[in-house]
């Protein structure tokens, strides 16, 4: 049913001021009148304003390092993003993980989606793309939008070749399945890596970049 907007704030049980935000936002459903007045749907009102009752948000910086990444490298992420967050007047709450971004099941992962289910979370700041996972991204992204929490990243991704991706993933597979069968602080599974690294020889590196002149010659021409 559609209604004024003094109505469905009163039903919702907030401002007029609070409806026009929310409205602004496109967070609630409203049309306007021949007249020029706005109605809203009451279903709409009612359904946002009981997911964000009694429920203060914050921003959440999410950083994350594999576990062959020095520890200070995390900690260089998570300033970069304190400082942008103090920047913007954000209150927010650190969230950070060391382990493969294959690896669905870490803490600070699972932490970040309780979150967003619980709707206490308003944005998720992070320093790339991936960090959050390495694959499913647009899956999270769609999650996130239900649930209206803004996703902002700071840095975007240096333009990589197919190839290139093609061997950060292959190399990330190996490196999870490795460390489960044979522990991720065993020689076994250091001599593994190291191998499939090999396999990626300088010869390789040059056909990467050859690819990418190519490409480059043929935008140009």
């Amino acid at each position: 049913m559609k209604v004024s907007i003094g109505k469905a704030a009163k039903e919702a049980g907030v401002t007029v001021t609070t409806l026009r935000e929310w409205d602004k936002a496109g967070k609630v459903v409203s049309e306007r009148t021949p007249g020029g007045h706005r109605r809203y749907e009451t279903e709409s009102v009612l359904s946002y304003a009981n997911r964000n009752k009694n429920c203060e948000k914050v921003t959440a910086i999410y950083t994350r390092i594999p576990k062959s990444m020095d520890q200070a490298d995390l900690e260089k992420q998570k300033h970069i993003l304190q400082l942008y967050c103090a920047s913007k007047g954000w209150k927010y709450k650190t969230i950070e993980d060391v382990g493969s971004g294959l690896n669905y099941n870490r803490a600070g992962l699972l932490e970040f989606i309780k979150l967003i289910e619980s709707n206490k979370l308003e944005r998720i700041v992070l320093n790339y793309k991936d960090r959050l996972m390495r694959f499913s991204n647009e899956l999270l992204k769609e999650i996130c939008k239900y649930h209206n929490v803004e996703i902002v990243v700071l840095t975007e991704d240096e333009e990589k070749s197919y190839e290139e991706e093609l061997i950060e993933d292959a190399l990330s597979i190996i490196s999870m399945f490795s460390a489960k069968l044979y522990g991720s602080k065993s020689r076994k599974y250091k001599a593994v890596l190291e191998e499939a690294k090999n396999l990626f020889s300088p010869d390789d590196d040059k056909e990467i970049q050859s690819h990418k002149d190519r490409r480059r010659s043929k935008s140009c021409s």
